[in-house]
């Protein structure tokens, strides 16, 4: 049976198509979160309107644009009496900006260290009070842990929070709806150290987590260096192995290209133009979330 010219070349345009999306797909696995998600045009229609980068009714920061060598940095947790003191001197030595998610536990411990990161020109957010995960609480559990954590700020350094970061990234309907009363946005994470394993208890690691090795300031900066890519959050933890590895970690990402810059300025850099106050005064006016195309 022969098959026409038309039919042959439609054929071959299909195939090519094919085989360019697959290709496009195969690209993107890592920034869609593996390969079934790349190649779902769902994918491919959020990217199209930014909603991959930030989805405004989710109210989630996913990352920056990928057409600029940018990255931020941000270190959850703290502050710790061990290593923020260490972690706050290298930022201001490298001349580098961060965001530094706090539990407010460790914030009412220790208030003059957030008042050191605030003086410091860095960004605070809020990372629950007990540092509990909140897909498993009822809603007013969720609402208490994000409002005694806004408060305990609040009392050490008299500024509200916009940013907020849910402990291991866990959570629900209902937690994104206590998120949109509470007017912040939910900041993800696209680079992960590792830099938790051997510095936590042992009940916050799932059970692949345990089987690996205590984290080291050497695997660190590896793991950073490995995943780098245009517009990805750096999670990191207040921590004195961080610490110990956060002057090479800034050399070896400055190596490659990569500029520091706040979460605050790549989120004005978005296809939305986000812009927000992330830490305005406690009793001053209420920060204003604007998107324009």
């Amino acid at each position: 049976m022969r098959v026409s010219k038309t039919v042959a070349f439609s054929l071959a345009a299909i195939g090519i198509g094919v085989a360019v999306y697959g290709l496009a797909a195969f690209r993107v696995r890592g920034e869609a979160g593996g390969l079934s998600k790349s190649i779902t045009p769902a994918y491919w229609m959020e990217r199209a309107t930014g909603r991959d980068l930030f989805d405004p009714d989710k109210r989630i920061w996913y990352k920056g644009v990928r057409e600029r060598k940018e990255v931020c940095i941000t270190f959850d947790d703290g502050p710790h009496p061990l290593s923020c003191k260490s972690i706050l001197s290298t930022l201001k030595d490298k001349k580098v900006p961060a965001t530094f998610f706090v539990v407010g536990k460790q914030v009412d411990a220790n208030p003059d260290l957030v008042k050191m990161i605030v003086a410091d020109g860095h960004e605070v957010g809020n990372h629950t009070y007990d540092h509990v995960r909140l897909s498993k609480l009822t809603r007013e559990q969720v609402y208490d842990q994000i409002n005694e954590c806004d408060l305990a700020v609040e009392r050490a350094t008299g500024l509200k929070m916009t940013f907020f970061r849910p402990p291991g990234m866990q959570y629900t309907d209902t937690v994104l709806s206590v998120v949109h009363q509470k007017d912040k946005i939910m900041v993800h994470w696209v680079i992960g150290a590792k830099d938790f394993i051997g510095t936590v208890p042992s009940d916050e690691l799932t059970s692949e987590q345990k089987k690996e090795a205590p984290i080291t300031p050497d695997k660190v900066v590896e793991y950073v260096v490995k995943q780098l890519r245009p517009g990805a959050i750096i999670l990191l933890h207040d921590n004195p192995v961080t610490a110990t590895a956060l002057p090479r970690l800034i050399d070896a990402v400055r190596q490659k290209g990569f500029e520091f810059k706040s979460c605050k300025d790549m989120m004005e850099e978005l296809p939305q133009h986000v812009k927000i106050d992330p830490n305005p005064p406690a009793h001053g006016p209420d920060r204003v979330l604007a998107s324009h195309n």
